[in-house]
């Protein structure tokens, strides 16, 4: 692995999942084994220590999109990201895992970080949901929303994202549901314990 594509797995970590760093033996993995539930009732798994799964394992998957982060490597000025995520469908589980690929100009070649976001266990969906492909929308958009409580913490509406590119409508829509949420804490205090 070549030193642009350590940089990769180090902003993925680091500024995408934030996860803490320790020296000499990397990001810290997720340590709660108690779920997030969602405002739908879908307990998420968020950034524990999971292990993505062979292709074998795999029924489907999808793309979901893609937004640049203009930011994504704080510390270096220009080092932008593109973050992507798919919707994983296993025997057992709906995944959703991130990649980022920091901007080549600025950071150098390199391949693309990748690792679980979250996790939900398809046996353990509310009632609302069904296990099929009509609620494959809502499970991962419910999913992400678990994720963007993070990554924009810092933000109060969608228009103060003017640096972010979306390359993609369906996840620009989650975007915006996510901020139209996101005064309503009651329904959207997912990281915050009580």
């Amino acid at each position: 692995m070549n030193s642009s594509t350590r940089m990769n797995y180090l902003a993925l970590n680091q500024n995408i999942l934030n996860k803490g760093l320790t020296i000499g033996a990397g990001p810290q993995e997720g340590t709660s084994k108690t779920p997030i539930i969602t405002a739908e009732g879908l307990q998420v798994f968020l950034n524990g220590t999971h292990v993505i799964p062979e292709p074998g394992e795999l029924d489907k998957w999808f793309t979901i999109g893609s937004m640049i982060h203009p930011y994504a490597m704080s510390g270096m000025p220009g080092a932008s990201g593109e973050i992507s995520y798919e919707f994983w469908v296993t025997k057992m589980e709906y995944i959703i895992i991130v990649r980022l690929k920091l901007d080549e100009f600025t950071c150098g070649e390199s391949e693309p970080a990748a690792e679980i976001l979250a996790l939900v266990q398809r046996n353990c969906l509310p009632n609302n949901l069904k296990d099929t492909e009509e609620s494959y929308s809502i499970i991962s958009r419910e999913m992400l929303l678990c994720h963007f409580e993070s990554l924009f913490e810092f933000y109060d509406s969608i228009e103060e994202l003017d640096e972010w590119t979306f390359e993609d409508d369906a996840l620009y829509s989650f975007v915006q549901y996510y901020f139209e949420l996101k005064n309503k804490p009651i329904i959207l205090n997912l990281n915050k314990k009580t």
